[in-house]
């Protein structure tokens, strides 16, 4: 009976009734089927979580142009329950709730993870069989711990071991720390974070700064020496592919990525030259690499698959903190009396030397303070999980094929728990009331099973470039060339994004440094 309808109703759009124009039964078509799909159909299966309307058959166009704005509750009145969407034909469920969320950390049976790490692999490159030899279980005579686990999950055991406070951390840490105190040395800041040198002042642009020391200190005290070695433009084509990573992670076809396809083929042609080496010309790599990279030969996986998955770790590793540490930079030079208050802090700290520094300076209270409120102002970062069976979710039921999404900067800006200026950086709120960061409505690394194993590690590198800075240097904004004062840089947020946000293509700051005269470091 529906089929007749339908193919009675083609026929009329085609050619018309009785002379009524097409685009009137069209008209009364689509009204019917919004009717139905948005008023009729959710009164008759009131389990469901209510979806957003749209006026063409998906929200992918608003998504794309704007995902913080489609996240917004403001349609349904602000409530915090699950809603769903429709992007590029895939259902989403979006919960804000941060008792909803925390529901859905807790289930591990029929909310997974599994489809989105095995998309994530082959979007990286990975071969159909490499994907299915990662997940082939069970393992034996492996090498280390997590026998009884398929190697996906194994390295997501890994990764905590070396990211995790441990011997393995501490020895990571020193090496990196070393490398970032380097290259924020006078002389080791050059190239193109350098846009003029008069006077002992070097005006520098703060967003090349960051990606030059930090993506180049993390890359090769992971990786060791080599992998720069054989790709020097390793760092410019990391930050391509992360400026438009968002692409590889909603599937956009190849036509409209064609950047960031390029940028990730330039990555894994490095790994494949790095992993085609002899593991003697190649020292100086983290346990992690060297593990996986053990367990991924043992499996049977060719030079390509492995050199297509670490890509992910490279991704992983580097994709947030250079990001983190331009806003808490720029926040810092916008308000003298916070520069001057945090440097009053890490000064003593940063005098005794790099032995310890990262102990000293969590015992910096107002350093810590804005570490945390940069987080709640600019990380976007999400979780996502795959309905495997129905779902009771509070009074709502998830469907099985949906992914949810549970959107953290929906709960970053909560004015019943942050305040009402949420939309501000407000250096004082986390030092007034420490205890927010660990309000449930706080997740700038997510939670659960999917909590960032590298928090420990991300945490450090802010506060280590941070201090080293402001410590070693007199940091000022640089006059502009019209003699107008420097806008601070605007927020990207309606570029869909899974952690910090970027600033808006173009915007960055432009800072004068100057050597202080301060204790020399031991």
């Amino acid at each position: 009976m529906i089929n007749a309808f339908l193919r009675t109703l083609g026929d009329g759009l085609a050619f018309g009734y009785d002379g009524l124009p097409a685009f009137a039964l069209f008209g009364v078509a689509w009204f019917s089927w919004y009717i139905w799909k948005f008023n009729i159909r959710p009164a008759l299966h009131p389990t469901e979580p209510k979806e957003m309307p749209y006026w063409i058959p998906s929200h992918g166009v608003q998504f794309f142009k704007d995902s913080e704005a489609t996240f917004s509750r403001k349609y349904f009145g602000d409530v915090r329950k699950p809603f769903a969407l429709t992007v590029m034909g895939q259902r989403l469920y979006i919960v804000t709730s941060p008792r909803d969320i925390s529901a859905i950390y807790k289930n591990t049976t029929t909310l997974t993870f599994d489809e989105l790490v095995r998309d994530m692999m082959l979007s990286f490159g990975a071969s159909e069989e490499g994907v299915r030899r990662m997940w082939e279980s069970p393992r034996t005579g492996g090498t280390v711990g997590s026998l009884h686990k398929v190697l996906a999950h194994a390295g997501e055991d890994y990764y905590r071991q070396q990211f995790q406070p441990g011997h393995r951390l501490n020895d990571l840490w020193t090496d990196m720390q070393g490398r970032l105190s380097a290259s924020l040395q006078w002389d080791a800041i050059t190239g193109e974070s350098v846009l003029s040198v008069r006077h002992k002042i070097k005006t520098v642009s703060l967003m090349n700064l960051c990606q030059s020391t930090l993506l180049s200190s993390a890359t090769s005290a992971v990786f060791g020496d080599r992998l720069l070695q054989i790709a020097p433009d390793l760092v410019k084509t990391f930050v391509v592919f992360d400026d438009k990573s968002w692409k590889l992670t909603y599937k956009l076809p190849p036509f409209l990525a064609k950047d960031m396809h390029n940028a990730r083929q330039q990555i894994f042609a490095a790994f494949r030259s790095y992993f085609a080496l002899p593991p003697g010309e190649r020292t100086g790599a983290t346990w992690v690499v060297d593990t996986l990279e053990t367990e991924m030969r043992r499996i049977g996986l060719e030079e390509h698959d492995i050199a297509s998955l670490f890509g992910m770790p490279l991704w992983v590793i580097n994709g947030n903190v250079y990001k983190l540490c331009f806003w808490y930079i720029a926040y810092l030079i916008n308000d003298s009396e916070l520069l001057t208050a945090i440097r009053s802090e890490v000064d003593p700290a940063v005098s005794k030397g790099l032995q310890g520094l990262e102990a000293r300076l969590e015992d910096c209270p107002r350093l810590v303070a804005a570490y945390h409120e940069a987080l709640r102002c600019h990380t976007a970062s999400a979780s996502v999980r795959s309905v495997a069976a129905p779902t009771d979710l509070g009074d709502v039921v998830l469907d099985v094929g949906a992914k949810v999404l549970l959107p953290y900067r929906q709960l970053h800006f909560d004015a019943s728990i942050f305040g009402s200026n949420v939309d501000e950086f407000q250096a004082e709120r986390f030092f007034n009331n420490p205890e927010l960061s660990k309000s449930p409505n706080f997740r700038p690394f997510g939670g659960g099973t999917t909590f960032c194993a590298g928090y420990h590690v991300a945490r450090r590198e802010v506060f280590t470039f941070a201090a080293i800075m402001i410590h070693r240097y007199d940091i000022w904004l640089a006059p502009t060339k019209s003699g107008d004062a420097q806008q601070f840089p605007r927020c990207d947020v309606r570029k869909p994004s899974l952690g910090v946000l970027p600033p808006l293509a173009g915007d960055d700051m432009i800072l004068n440094l100057r050597e202080r005269c301060v204790n020399v470091e031991r």
